[in-house]
């Protein structure tokens, strides 16, 4: 016993050392104060809070070591470099649920490892760690009531005709599409494009150049600016390949074989508009927007990007874009993606 608390005390200096090493801000506060058993297992609640709710949740040792696993499998995968902190060992001898105080020591290293895990920023755009948290609204993408002006109410109303009529319109035009498509003897379902992607500006720094990417989503009224080099979005497209999208995808602009980019700002303008090209492309089909790869990319850019908030003019802008386009069909995206291709 003396030993696991020896062990447990470690622990917790570890845990404190990540914290200080990843500059991490503790925003999620963790609590395994309980436990109870249920056909010779061990579930223990634990409880996730922030500053406006709590989250409770039961979860078996095994629960967790295999979202330990899942951590440390998508941290090589999507070359996140995080030094992440050590999963509490099973006991050499004995077992912990014949033992009230090892049960209550491996909740409090537990709680310690869940505590770092929880607040470790890029972590947090992976949806099976999200589900940990108390606000289903994690991101907190939608309006924040002490930045926005005394026309915020008029603002949510006009925002919520928009969503209003916006559905109304696609639902009509599927209708429509399916209605034609059925009379061929098939059925397409349209997707109309979430998000888009503006890249005007570059820097070069000591051996790369620096990209600043606007995202805007239609969804939101509030756009994310964002950094990335050449190799990141790569890594973005090879991850997508790895999800069988490796024949469908569009071209991603390849390296230079002689020379370097960042030395011919007309080079670096092409690729500026070759990687601007691809994204768009790519968020255009639905199946790739929803695989992981993407729903982390996004996710990433909303949690540590800048936010830039759209006024009511851009967004007047933006629907009656909307409103003059029409559905974007998947299958005709990809068709369209390998004619490119072709070319």
């Amino acid at each position: 016993m003396i030993i696991r608390v020896i062990k447990s005390i470690e622990n917790h200096q570890q845990l404190l050392q990540l914290i200080n090493n990843q500059d991490i801000m503790i925003r999620y506060g963790v609590t395994i104060n309980d436990y109870e058993t249920r056909n010779d297992v061990i579930y223990y609640t634990i409880h996730v809070n922030d500053q406006k709710a709590i989250k409770a949740l039961q979860k078996r040792y095994s629960d967790l070591k295999a979202l330990n696993q899942k951590i440390y499998q998508k941290n090589n995968e999507f070359k996140l470099k995080l030094s992440l902190p050590r999963f509490p060992r099973k006991k050499i001898f004995g077992r912990t649920k014949n033992s009230q105080s090892d049960i209550k020591t491996r909740g409090l290293e537990l709680q310690q490892y869940l505590e770092i895990i929880l607040n470790i920023p890029t972590l947090l755009s992976f949806q099976f760690l999200r589900e940990f948290l108390p606000q289903a609204q994690l991101l907190d993408e939608t309006f924040r009531l002490e930045q926005i002006n005394t026309e915020y109410s008029k603002d949510l109303c006009w925002l919520q005709m928009d969503e209003l009529k916006k559905s109304f319109l696609q639902r009509q035009e599927q209708f429509q599409s399916n209605k034609k498509d059925k009379s061929k003897g098939k059925e397409i379902s349209g997707y109309y494009q979430r998000f888009h992607f503006t890249i005007n500006e570059f820097a070069i720094q000591n051996d790369f150049v620096l990209y600043f990417i606007i995202l805007t989503d239609t969804k939101k009224t509030t756009k994310y600016r964002f950094e990335a080099r050449y190799s990141n979005l790569r890594d973005c497209h090879h991850l997508l390949e790895k999800q069988q999208f490796k024949n469908s995808l569009p071209h991603f602009p390849k390296r230079r074989l002689i020379g370097q980019t960042r030395d011919n700002p007309q080079l670096i303008q092409e690729r500026q508009e070759q990687l601007q090209r691809y994204l768009n492309q790519t968020f255009s089909v639905k199946e790739f927007v929803e695989s992981e790869p993407s729903v982390y990319f996004i996710t990433k850019i909303k949690l540590e990007g800048k936010p830039i908030k759209q006024n009511l003019k851009e967004r007047g802008s933006q629907l009656s874009q909307q409103v003059i386009g029409s559905s974007f069909n998947v299958s005709q995206g990809i068709e369209e993606i390998r004619e490119q291709k072709s070319c």
